[in-house]
């Protein structure tokens, strides 16, 4: 990518995966279309999938772009609604982390600007303003709740994370865990739990750990492929290198929650050639165990403050379980479709036609 086309894309836009077709489908959405983001965050519940914050180029401040507001995507029929919960909302900002639990869209962290914290009573939160911008790194958790509308801001126990923004956050059972980010200079590798029923913060599991441990980072990915496995991939350390390592980490909790019995990290081995360093990608798991990572940057190179080249345009997918025979045959059927092309008439038409897409020129539709 040239910086010609480092450009903030349309929400209008929706693109969807098909695994098994291995194609792209675009489609365009309607209703209050978002603004033109980078750095929100976005869950799905149900038939929506909410999105929270984020970057926009589209005022004239230089500074203090940031956004607070929510939307919501039906996804049956790709029809956006912009939300005006009750509440105090959350401190504009991006690089926040979200997820969903029960009928409520949780918000962790970000980085964005200020507010008149006396306006917030009975809520705690930390800001840290950054040195140079008017903007800095917060430790906000609060929650919308669906059903009634609202926005709230949730009291906790127990250790709460410091603050931080390019973080990620993954739910598993009735725990959300909380990996990295950026703080001031520094490119975290704690690890905290919070458990959503007693919400009750674990403090940071990383010091408990007796194995080697991923180095601190953010913009990476963190994506929980089992109920006891997650996967850390990519990201930017603090001596601003973009990282092509991969880990699994295993949790193990017993009741009651203070009881953990084991932590432990593994750095997966990678092909040579499995693709290149990413940070700032998306990832998503799709049973039984495949993990999808999407775009992000390979190398962060500066052209203004705003605006980084170099953007991976590759889909790179990590298995972590055998796929079914089917999958498998249809793969090794598209890898020697020359030899065998000729015989795809034998087959029932929904393989000739699953075949016939995946090995089309053209996979965007």
């Amino acid at each position: 990518m040239t910086p010609s086309k480092c450009l903030y894309h349309s929400a209008i836009d929706v693109f969807m995966y098909d695994p098994l077709l291995d194609t792209w489908t675009r489609r365009m959405s309607n209703g209050h279309i978002p603004l033109q983001l980078s750095g929100s965050c976005a869950a799905v519940h149900k038939q929506h999938m909410y999105l929270f914050g984020g970057w926009t180029s589209s005022t004239s401040d230089e500074y203090e772009n940031s956004s607070n507001s929510l939307w919501r995507l039906h996804l049956p029929t790709l029809t956006w609604e912009l939300l005006f919960p009750e509440g105090i909302p959350p401190f504009p900002c991006d690089k926040a982390a979200c997820w969903v639990f029960k009928n409520r869209f949780y918000v962790f962290g970000g980085f964005g600007p200020s507010r008149e914290l006396h306006t917030m009573s009975g809520i705690k939160v930390n800001f840290v303003r950054d040195s140079v911008f008017p903007s800095g790194w917060i430790d906000q958790l609060v929650y919308y709740d669906i059903e009634n509308n609202k926005w709230v801001w949730p009291e906790t126990r127990g250790p709460k994370p410091s603050p931080r923004a390019a973080h990620t956050a993954d739910i598993t059972g009735d725990k959300v865990y909380i990996f990295g980010g950026r703080f001031k200079e520094t490119r975290m590798n704690d690890l905290h739990c919070l458990d959503l029923t007693s919400l009750r913060w674990s403090g940071n599991l990383t010091e408990s750990a007796i194995q080697e441990t991923p180095e601190g980072r953010s913009w990476h990915t963190f994506n929980f492929i089992s109920e006891n496995k997650a996967v850390i991939y990519g990201g930017f350390n603090t001596t601003q290198q973009v990282l092509n390592d991969c880990w699994l980490l295993k949790v193990e909790v017993e009741e009651p929650f203070q009881a953990l019995c084991s932590i432990e990290w593994q750095e997966i081995p990678l092909a040579y050639d499995h693709g290149e360093p990413r940070c700032w990608h998306t990832a998503a798991v799709v049973p039984p165990g495949e993990l999808y990572i999407l775009s992000g940057l390979t190398q962060p190179y500066y052209v203004t403050m705003v605006i980084l080249i170099d953007h991976a345009e590759d889909l790179l997918v990590l298995r972590f379980s055998p796929p079914s025979l089917q999958r498998l045959a249809i793969e090794a059927v598209c890898k020697h479709e020359v030899k065998l092309r000729e015989q795809w008439h034998l087959l029932p038409h929904t393989l000739q036609h699953i075949l016939e897409v995946r090995t089309c020129s053209d996979r965007i539709s």
